[in-house]
């Protein structure tokens, strides 16, 4: 098994998000902003929303990366736009 890094990143706008050769990648939008309490705003990755608290997992099988391009969209709304992209990656 390979050594392995996490790396966190946090994006607050619409983009296409690179894998970079994870072995794993999860999106998280958390329920507010800790700095200002807004809510977060609704996000979608490849079209599927992600419930305000909660994430979405994509893991690879042994040995394998990903090397997708992930589509992140935040559709509107009155809070603030914010996801959080963590990747296990290969040292």
């Amino acid at each position: 098994m390979a050594d392995t890094k996490t790396i966190t990143t946090f994006t607050g706008k619409a983009q296409l998000f690179n894998a970079d050769g994870a072995f794993a990648v999860s999106f998280y939008r958390p329920n507010t902003n800790p700095y200002s309490a807004a809510a977060s705003n609704p996000v979608t990755v490849d079209g599927i929303p992600i419930e305000s608290g909660s994430s979405l997992n994509i893991r690879q099988n042994v040995g394998d990366q990903d090397f997708s391009q992930y589509d992140i969209v935040f559709p509107g709304g009155a809070g603030d736009n914010m996801l959080y992209v963590i990747r296990i990656m290969p040292k």
